[in-house]
């Protein structure tokens, strides 16, 4: 791939209080590119067989003395090359460790010891859409090859935990006879690419994007430039209707968009809008850039913002090494800038087209928990049905049913989603009923509370050595505890995620506990409320803690009581907390 900088672009020159020592990583990338492109080693005396020695050896324009390890890891053997390795695990029954197991981590492996045994296996599942009787499978799998659960993900994917080293080529090679993938799911990968669960049925939809979210990740997954850059990168493709993807926590999001009548020469239409940034955990949204494209662009888009994720991203420094850090460092129109000019080197004519939010129509109102229950299709006589999991977590046995119930009631569709559910579409009024029933008797149910439609924790410490807290287990618990104090009116989404990396994106919950150790030494929490995404964007802020785990239950509800005896008739959470200051709300919600 042929490197966007051109020659006679000035480079970025870093500025600092301090006097500088030498030159900056980047202007060692703009240096030793100079070099290599003008062959300026030759002017000074040099020889064609002389130009490796002479010029400084580089990843990426970076110096390999520069490279952190994982990108040293990279250099020198690509992520993609380790299939000897991962046989060797299978053949051994031993797994892999140290930069091995960072590297295997990219066919989705992930060596989680000494939380839990054997690896954690992370699927791969474009537009969070699968088939029945794929579903089938992965709970055979789960049956007979992990630990006899799985767990939706925050990305509309599948983990599957216990996975013993010598079943691991087994495991892949029906994962690749049933359509499924695990691979680009961890370490240094674009994830999973998330859309909107109800594409191609909200009545309130824009435009379907899930085709889009389909090509990327093929182009994606055959790009091997694009296995092993710079971080982690996350893509959203959002129709505009009812429910949410969370676009505006990813890197990129595609937001559709009705433009209007406008004398800025733009045709009026459905577009989508980019959006650029998000990473909640380092507390920023994904924010506008200001243009729109085609839908038909986007793949190539997204494309040109990963080649110049993979030539600018930071390889030097792990904690600098998000897309929001190449925008924060070069600004936004400069990358939008080199997005252009990736474009331009393509030559077919795509263009970012500018244009103010101003002439968006305005999008139809969120619900926020239409992920569950039963709703109505834009088609009539149809319906999609959508189930509360406990913290994400299903049986092979409920795998299986969900499986069959839409391979028989839903053209054998299945719609994960970001709220660790799914969702079941195309049922017909008449199967309304006895799909419900298939449910319950599964134990899945489509009327939850509010707290359990909007509670969201990560894997926590009982299967993540990063966790500082058990996640999943004092989420139920909260969940029984607030069900037997209180009922709703409006949605309450509490968000557990077991260390500050943000799995489970704590500050866009209403209420948000981040695992962290108590004064005792024993597990707790500190708790941010206020969060939320969308039209309620908003970061939350810091409350109290670290709140001893044994504690938690009741700090909650004393939380959840002096909200609902202080709001004003119906107002939700997040209105309530907009109304007051951080002061306020330590004083309001913790009285008592």
């Amino acid at each position: 791939m042929s490197s966007i900088r051109k020659l006679d672009e000035t480079p970025v020159i870093a500025t600092s209080a301090q006097p500088q020592r030498g030159f900056t990583a980047e202007q060692k990338r703009y240096l030793a590119d100079m070099l290599v492109k003008t062959n300026l080693h030759m002017a000074l005396g040099g020889t064609s067989q002389a130009q490796v020695s002479d010029v400084p050896e580089t990843f990426w324009g970076t110096p390999v003395e520069d490279l952190c390890k994982e990108e040293k890891r990279k250099y020198e053997q690509h992520v993609l090359d380790i299939w000897d390795d991962i046989v060797r695990s299978n053949d051994t029954n031993q797994i892999l460790e140290g930069l091995d197991q960072f590297a295997s981590r990219h066919f989705g492996l992930f060596n989680v010891a000494p939380a839990s045994i054997g690896y954690m296996v992370r699927m791969r599942i474009p537009a969070c859409e699968l088939r029945g009787d794929q579903m089938v499978t992965l709970g055979d799998v789960a049956e007979n090859l992990a630990g006899g659960y799985a767990h939706v993900t925050t990305r509309g994917s599948f983990q599957l935990r216990e996975v013993e080293p010598k079943n691991i080529l087994e495991m892949l090679g029906i994962f690749y006879d049933h359509g499924l993938s695990c691979k680009g799911t961890g370490a240094d990968s674009a994830r999973n690419i998330t859309c909107t669960p109800t594409a191609g049925f909200d009545p309130l939809e824009l435009i379907d994007l899930r085709k889009y979210a389909h090509r990327l990740s093929h182009k994606i997954l055959n790009t091997r430039d694009y296995q092993g850059i710079p971080r982690k990168f996350n893509f959203s493709f959002d129709n505009a209707g009812s429910t949410s993807c969370v676009s505006d926590t990813n890197d990129v999001g595609f937001l559709a968009v009705r433009v209007s009548d406008n004398d800025q020469g733009v045709d009026p239409g459905i577009y989508c809008r980019l959006i650029l940034g998000g990473i909640t955990g380092h507390h920023d949204f994904a924010r506008d850039t200001g243009f729109i494209c085609r839908p038909e662009d986007t793949v190539e888009i997204a494309d040109a913002i990963l080649n110049v994720f993979v030539h600018y991203g930071n390889r030097t420094n792990r904690k600098k090494a998000r897309f929001k850090y190449v925008l924060d460092e070069h600004g936004f129109d400069w990358v939008c800038e080199r997005i252009q000019d990736v474009l331009d080197q393509h030559g077919k004519g795509t263009k970012l087209i500018a244009l103010s939010t101003q002439y968006d129509a305005p999008r139809p109102k969120i619900n926020r928990h239409g992920h569950i229950g039963v709703h109505p299709q834009k088609e009539a006589g149809l319906n999609y049905i959508g189930a509360a999991l406990r913290l994400g977590k299903m049986t092979p046995e409920q795998m299986r049913g969900v499986g069959r119930i839409a391979m028989k009631y839903g053209n054998n569709d299945v719609r994960l989603t970001v709220w660790q559910n799914f969702l079941i579409p195309h049922i017909k009024d008449d199967d309304v009923a006895s799909v419900i029933d298939q449910l319950a008797k599964l134990g899945l149910t489509t009327q939850a509370t509010a707290f359990e439609a909007g509670a969201v924790a990560c894997t926590g410490r009982w299967a993540c050595k990063l966790a500082n807290a058990y996640t999943k287990e004092d989420g139920n618990a909260i969940i029984d505890h607030l069900n037997s104090q209180f009922e709703l009116d409006q949605p309450i989404n509490i968000h557990l995620t077991g260390c500050p990396n943000s799995c489970a994106q704590h500050y866009i919950g209403d209420i948000g506990l981040i695992g962290s150790a108590a004064e005792d030494g024993s597990e707790g929490y500190k708790i941010v409320v206020g969060g939320g995404v969308d039209d309620d964007q908003a970061l939350a802020r810091d409350l109290c803690g670290p709140i001893v785990s044994r504690d938690i239950t009741t700090t909650c509800a004393t939380i959840v009581g002096n909200y609902l005896k202080s709001r004003t008739e119906n107002e939700s959470f997040i209105a309530f907390a907009n109304r007051h200051d951080q002061d306020q709300l330590k004083t309001i919600l913790l009285a008592g």
